[in-house]
């Protein structure tokens, strides 16, 4: 085997035959890297590694969006992600990664691209998106955990939670994650603009809506505007009431220096 390819080249090479087959075009490099057994030569054994490995890809995201399994049923799922993982092969050895891009994946080709706009559509991507923020917000830094990194040029006032996201979606499509989470049946959610704040508590994910103008001011707080010039449009009754309802929630931790002229005083 003294034409075998090096270590390297060979872990890209087998990394590459089982993540995008269809990148890995047959060049004979199987039948020298692989031994045959007495039933199987190369290139079938090699074959059963990549239908295994698909296999654990799709089941991986069956588990990370079970709200779009229950909406569109196990068989037509299965055909978005499988179409998905062709589009985009795993890149991250984490399989909690695995469906970053699959939104957008399907927003690209959307299945009525071609026709008139079903809004049914908007509901399956916007699920497809609040299924990923869950598992960001399940699996990444929080509150919990001493010394956590806040972000937003305003820190010295007020620090954003880490655990923060926000989405607006086309309908309330957090009652059917819900739901299916639970194991309960709901009905597919009727268009309605909606805007939602997940977050996580004592390592529990909590997903709440929140009026548009409360949502457009805490997202200008979580990309980094200080809390006056956030919050500043509204009424200085109603900020105040935001921030100390935020606090409350664990979206932020506010340290408010007295100063009339923000509008944002204790």
């Amino acid at each position: 085997m003294a034409d075998a390819p090096g270590l390297a080249a060979l872990q890209h090479w087998m990394q590459t035959a089982l993540l995008d087959p269809g990148a890995a075009a047959p060049d004979g490099t199987a039948s020298r890297v692989l031994t045959a057994s007495a039933q199987l030569g190369a290139d079938r054994r090699l074959a059963l590694y990549q239908h295994g490995c698909r296999m654990r890809l799709l089941e991986s995201m069956r588990s990370l969006h079970p709200a779009l399994v229950r909406l569109l049923g196990q068989d037509l799922f299965d055909r978005f992600a499988q179409e998905y993982l062709d589009a985009c092969p795993s890149r991250s050895y984490l399989l909690s990664r695995l469906d970053e891009h699959f939104a957008e994946h399907l927003q690209r080709n959307r299945p009525d691209a071609q026709g008139e706009h079903e809004p049914w559509v908007d509901v399956l991507i916007d699920l497809a998106r609040l299924e990923r923020l869950y598992t960001e917000v399940l699996d990444g830094p929080g509150t919990e955990e001493p010394g956590h990194t806040a972000h937003g040029r305003d820190a010295a006032e007020v620090t954003v939670a880490p655990c923060l996201r926000l989405l607006r979606t086309s309908a309330p499509v957090h009652h059917y994650l819900i739901a299916a989470l639970r194991g309960e049946d709901a009905d597919l959610p009727q268009p309605h603009p909606t805007w939602l704040a997940i977050s996580r508590r004592d390592y529990v994910v909590v997903i709440r809506e929140l009026a548009s103008d409360a949502y457009t001011a805490l997202h200008a707080l979580s990309t980094g505007a200080p809390a006056s010039r956030a919050v500043g449009t509204a009424d200085p009754l109603r900020g105040r009431a935001w921030l100390r309802e935020w606090a409350a929630a664990g979206y932020i931790t506010v340290n408010v220096r007295p100063c009339a002229e923000e509008g944002i005083v204790r």
